[in-house]
């Protein structure tokens, strides 16, 4: 352990010192593991190594038979540092010796040990032990009644902090935890906004009161109230015109509008949105939804002048690609049947590699052949030998840090760039790609004029066999499956999220297991068969497709529901907007789904 942490740093560092200790006290060295348990918590700036030192601290000295020594460090886990489960080990210790332990500091270990009786109990005591309190006992009180499904206990204590302890440093928070537990535990959507409309009556100034007004507009809507919805939403604009939801607020007032088939003031709306606008893309969704209300309104002619002023406003922005299918009478995702799938990246590599000299002006002799310098780089060295043994999570990981190392520097991007791809390492070599053309600041809207090797390594047709049978097979064009694997994955075939997705087509064990059966592929499926860029894609395509029958053939909520799940929001969603497929983009709730649609 001690040679290891000649080479080790952040976390494994602190790991590493807490197995050397953790040695010493195995050996009954007890002296110097109280010293480095003691220099680590000295040293950590993490509560929960703090916490862990003072429980093993407390053991040892226990154990020698010191027990005001023991206490000490117990007490001071509790005390200090509640979210830790040491403290609650520590908590039990003092507990069982019979030590007093303020009821705040017990109720506070519980609540975060999820001990939520005992919790409960503990402020209970402390309330009625301690008139004069601040707004704390009240606040992990309510938030110990939600955990155990006591809702309305719950709202009764954030009342009270509410009503006693205006100023406290959790008073905000038991307002928004009132509101949703209203909303989304208790389906309570008019109270919980008529909860959020007082706030703004009565702190119009506060720093949350535009992002209250946007949060009242969500509940009206979902309660039913659209036209109070749109005037809440419309508000925000004149009221809180400096809160970054405001304009959203605008927008979707006139989406709100457009469903009560008010297309007049729609119009009016989505003309305000456009002359506040400040993005491209934000021009070209007002000139969107103006052609909509025009077109609703049988001015065809003028629904047309919009389409095109939207399909110019943003070239390769998702509003101006919509205009242009509006504008053709294409349904969305009418893709053509005639495509070419040949890339030849070696010719094309010539060309771009000319481009690359002459756009940063490099000296004659610069070798690009290769990876220079790159070559003798430790972490390319150690990077390419865990790729030959298989650890491509462990190399990528090392690609990663290298490339952020280098992201000022062309020259390396670019040997960096055109090693990581013939490895198969695709998301860094689109990332690499990207990072180039930023350098040579190429645009958003110059993109397409960037030399083909670089876009087409972005936008790349990896998997390419996989990804034609699985089209072939669930009957979908293929560049449909080349850009979700794109969005989901960047083509990573070890790529995981937070929530447990895996592959590249981020698919949830769960869901995996549940498709492999009914495919019957493949066999004696397990988790790890996600990271199988084949299995990936087979399960995925199908899940994807099952979620077309289910909706209709619409690909938009395909789309939706293979990023948000299908259940009952996804399916309010596709009520709310029948079988248009513009609104129901914006009656998305949830900002990335949105995103991802639309990417």
């Amino acid at each position: 352990y001690e040679a290891a942490k000649l080479v080790a740093s952040g976390a494994a560092q602190i790991g590493l010192q807490i197995k050397v200790a953790n040695q010493y006290a195995a050996l009954g060295d007890n002296e110097n593991a109280l010293r480095r348990y003691m220099d680590i918590y000295q040293n950590t700036t993490d509560d929960y190594t703090k916490a862990q030192m003072d429980l093993l601290m407390g053991r040892i000295y226990l154990a020698l038979g010191e027990a005001d020594q023991a206490y000490a460090r117990f007490m001071d886990a509790v005390e200090n540092y509640p979210k830790a489960y040491d403290s609650y080990s520590a908590l039990v210790a003092l507990v069982e010796a019979g030590v007093p332990v303020d009821d705040i500091d017990r109720g506070l270990v519980n609540y975060f040990a999820r001990q939520y009786g005992l919790a409960i109990d503990a402020f209970k005591r402390y309330l009625d032990a301690t008139p004069v309190h601040d707004g704390t006992a009240h606040y992990y009180k309510g938030l110990a009644h939600q955990a155990i499904g006591d809702y309305e206990s719950a709202i009764v204590e954030w009342n009270a902090l509410i009503q006693d302890h205006a100023g406290d440093r959790f008073w905000i928070d038991a307002w928004e935890d009132k509101v949703f537990t209203l909303w989304f535990h208790l389906q309570r959507y008019q109270s919980a906004a008529n909860e959020l409309l007082q706030f703004v009556s009565l702190y119009p100034t506060a720093d949350q009161a535009g992002s209250f007004l946007y949060q009242a507009g969500r509940l009206l809507e979902r309660a039913g109230n659209l036209a109070d919805a749109a005037a809440t939403w419309e508000r925000m604009i004149t009221e809180y015109p400096a809160d970054s939801l405001s304009y959203r607020g605008l927008f979707l007032a006139g989406v709100t509008r457009y469903r009560l088939m008010e297309y007049g003031p729609a119009q009016i709306i989505f003309q305000r949105a456009l002359v506040l606008a400040t993005e491209t893309g934000d021009s070209a969704a007002a000139y969107y939804w103006i052609a909509k209300t025009l077109d609703a309104q049988g001015d065809i002619a003028n629904a047309r002048s919009y389409w095109e002023k939207a399909a110019q406003a943003d070239p390769m922005g998702y509003y101006s690609e919509r205009a242009a299918e509006a504008l053709e009478g294409k349904k969305p995702f009418s893709l053509t049947e005639k495509y070419n799938l040949t890339v030849d990246l070696d010719e094309e590599r010539k060309q771009a590699e000319s481009w690359f000299r002459s756009t940063f002006v490099l000296e004659a002799n610069t070798d690009l052949s290769g990876l220079g310098a790159l070559a003798s780089d430790r972490r390319v060295l150690a990077a390419d030998a865990l790729w030959e043994l298989g650890m491509y999570r462990e190399a990528d990981a090392l690609f990663d840090q290298l490339r952020e190392e280098i992201k000022g520097d062309p020259v390396n991007c670019y040997r960096l760039l055109n090693h990581v791809l013939e490895l198969g390492f695709y998301r860094q070599a689109i990332l690499l790609s990207r990072q180039i053309l930023d350098l040579a600041q190429v645009g958003e809207n110059r993109l397409l004029a960037a030399p083909l090797y670089f876009n087409h390594i972005r936008f790349g047709l990896y998997y390419k066999d996989m990804v034609l049978d699985a089209a072939k097979r669930e009957n979908f064009h293929p560049f449909l499956l080349f850009a979700l694997i794109r969005q989901e994955s960047f083509f990573d075939g070890f790529a995981g999220s937070v929530a447990g997705a895996r592959g590249v087509m981020q698919i949830m064990p769960a869901t995996g297991q549940d498709i492999a059966s009914k495919l019957g592929y493949p066999a004696n499926f397990t988790a790890d068969d996600l990271d199988r860029p084949n299995v990936s894609i087979r399960l995925g395509v199908y899940y994807l497709a099952q979620q077309r029958t289910i909706f209709g053939g619409n690909v938009y909520k395909a789309l939706a529901a293979y990023n948000a799940g299908a259940g009952r929001e996804m399916q309010e969603w596709s009520d709310i907007a029948g079988d248009d497929p513009d609104l129901f983009l914006e009656v998305i709730r949830y900002a990335e789904t949105r995103r991802y649609v639309q990417q």
